[in-house]
């Protein structure tokens, strides 16, 4: 199987430069067990505020699946709406073809889930995309600002089922305003 980097960014936002805090430590034990052990379950949500480390975890998750070999996409959810909205107009690619892309690319990591929900067609399409990869039991990261009380119902279901799912506060401060 042929590796894919889709999205994959800040080539130092690994585990080994991950600042572990107070707030951040679940985060970063269930981002790396996603990453680099045979786990049961398939579906991780990191939820927290902004600029806690949600995005060097979606870096550094996709970073190690590379490293094993495995075909990963990271999308902020703004990009990815943003991808999907282009298919629409493209005649050479259709949206479905790019949805059931997404649908079956082995490892999808989603950063900033409920930044972008706006439109039915968002909320629907996102929900669609992420109804799937569960039925499938495809390997599915995403990071959020949100409370996930505040993510639609369906999409909060499937993070709740402990069987498949592991979902994680990272209540870490925003790292930014400490930067020098």
């Amino acid at each position: 199987m042929i590796a894919v980097k889709q999205g994959v960014t800040a080539p130092d936002q690994i585990f080994g430069t991950f600042k572990e805090v107070k707030g951040n430590e679940a985060a970063l034990k269930y981002a790396t067990a996603f990453a680099t052990d045979d786990i049961k379950w398939c579906f991780l949500l990191i939820h927290g505020g902004v600029g806690n480390g949600k995005t060097h975890l979606c870096n550094a998750i996709a970073r190690k699946m590379l490293a094993r070999g495995m075909n990963v996409q990271l999308y902020t959810a703004t990009k990815l709406l943003g991808k999907l909205r282009a298919a629409m107009n493209d005649k050479t690619t259709s949206m479905e073809t790019v949805l059931t892309e997404l649908k079956e690319v082995l490892v999808l990591i989603i950063d900033d889930l409920g930044v972008e929900y706006g439109s039915p067609w968002e909320k629907s399409t996102l929900e669609d995309l992420l109804t799937s990869r569960w039925s499938t039991g495809m390997p599915t990261a995403v990071t959020t600002n949100l409370d996930p009380s505040q993510l639609p119902e369906r999409i909060r279901s499937r993070f709740s089922d402990k069987k498949y799912a592991r979902a994680v506060a990272n209540t870490a401060p925003d790292y930014r305003k400490t930067r020098r």
